[in-house]
């Protein structure tokens, strides 16, 4: 889902003999909030990858969408798209919001920008090297669930991750709630 700037590039946007080693894979989940439903779709054009990929979906049983997943995709696909505009309006407002915060209340976080999805990441490395503890920390003080960066390795250590797609109130709400937590983490 991307919010803002450069549209969504296709992966068969590639021209040539690269075309037939690609493998698109799809789905309505996080753009129209139907991720319980499990509708992905692998594409691939080149039948010899494909018929690999579909041995390897199908020995772990993965292949299979439940009772609602086909309907609901084609829905979300065909009649999606004012619900996902008034998404991304809301995505907009709450970013813009959080952006405006953090610079005014919490200036030793720096906000990593992107132009996809509703999650934000935050560069928290003035205040911990460790994204996991400083997490638990601000869940126990404060009830705020936020995700450590951690779990993705690398140096996601230094980060944290948000998820912005909720109403306006409950972002304000939890970025008071942020505040307060590494302001107490900090004492």
């Amino acid at each position: 889902m991307v919010r803002q700037g450069p549209d969504y590039t296709p992966a068969f946007s590639v021209t040539g003999e690269a075309q037939n080693s690609v493998i698109s894979l799809v789905s309505p989940s996080k753009t129209f909030n139907v991720a319980a439903l499990h509708a992905a779709t692998a594409i691939v054009p080149d039948e010899n990858l494909r018929n690999m990929v579909s041995r390897g979906l199908n020995s772990d049983e993965v292949a299979e969408p439940n009772l609602l997943a086909i309907p609901a995709t084609i829905a979300a696909y065909e009649q999606g798209h004012d619900w996902l505009n008034a998404l991304k309006k809301q995505l907009k407002q709450n970013f813009a919001y959080v952006q405006n915060f953090i610079e005014k209340n919490i200036p030793e976080v720096q906000i990593i920008s992107g132009n996809a999805t509703y999650l934000m990441w935050i560069d928290v490395q003035k205040i911990s090297t460790d994204s996991q503890e400083l997490a638990e920390f601000i869940r126990q003080e404060t009830g705020l669930i936020i995700s450590a960066g951690s779990v993705y390795r690398g140096n996601g250590h230094d980060f944290i991750r948000i998820n912005l797609a909720c109403p306006l109130t409950m972002v304000k709400d939890g970025m008071q709630r942020l505040a307060t937590g590494i302001r107490k983490y900090n004492k």
